[in-house]
C-alpha cells in the first residue's frame, strides 16, 4: 500500500500488487476492495504485462522495418507517413490491446473475488462511484482503459456467472 492520494491501483511484472491510500474511499468495504484486487490478481495471473512488452515490442519492429522500406522518401513525406503509422499503431492496436486486457482482468477479477466469499455485485457498486466521482476520464478510444459505463455494462452481462460462483463458495 502507498500514502497518495492517487485514486489507482496496478500490477507490477512479477506479481506484486501496488494500491494506492486514495482508492479506499471508493473501496468503502472488503467486497470494493476484493474487486480491485481481484482485477489486479487477474493482471498477474493472465501475464498481461509480458504480453503487453511483446504487443509494444512488436509494433516497433514493425514501424522499424516499414521506416527502412521507405528510406528513398523524400524525409517530409517521411516523417508525415511514420507519424501516421505511429497514431495508427497506437489508437488502432496498442490502446484497444490494452482496453482488451483490462476487460478481461475486470472478468477474471469479478470470479476470484466471488469465489473467495465476496458478493460480486459490489463490483458495479464500486464502478459506479468510480464513475459518479466526477474525476476525468478520456474518450474510451483514447484511453488504455474502458470507460466506467463499459465497464459497469460488462459486469453486469458477467454477473449470472459470477453470482452462481458467489453462491459455490456461501455452500462450502
Amino acid at each position: 500500500m502507498v500514502q497518495s492520494d492517487q485514486v489507482n491501483a496496478f500490477c507490477l511484472p512479477g506479481g506484486k500488487i501496488v494500491v494506492y491510500t486514495g482508492i479506499l474511499p471508493m473501496a468503502n468495504s472488503e467486497a470494493a476492495l476484493a474487486t480491485v484486487l481481484g482485477h489486479e490478481m487477474a493482471h498477474a495471473t493472465s501475464r498481461h504485462g509480458a504480453q503487453r512488452v511483446f504487443e509494444q515490442n512488436l509494433t516497433q519492429t514493425a514501424m522499424v522495418g516499414i521506416a527502412g522500406s521507405l528510406s528513398d522518401m523524400d524525409y517530409e513525406k517521411q516523417r508525415s507517413v511514420m507519424a501516421a503509422l505511429g497514431a495508427g499503431a497506437q489508437y488502432g492496436v496498442l490502446m484497444p490491446f490494452s482496453r482488451n486486457h483490462e476487460s478481461e482482468a475486470d472478468h477474471i477479477g469479478l470470479l476470484y473475488m466471488s469465489r473467495a466469499g465476496y458478493d460480486p455485485r459490489e463490483s458495479i457498486a464500486f464502478w459506479k462511484r468510480m464513475e459518479e466521482s466526477g474525476g476525468s476520464q478520456p474518450p474510451q478510444l483514447l484511453s488504455d482503459h474502458p470507460s466506467h459505463g463499459t465497464r459497469i455494462q460488462q459486469l453486469e452481462s458477467w454477473m449470472p456467472q459470477a453470482i452462481a460462483e458467489y453462491n459455490k463458495s456461501q455452500s462450502h
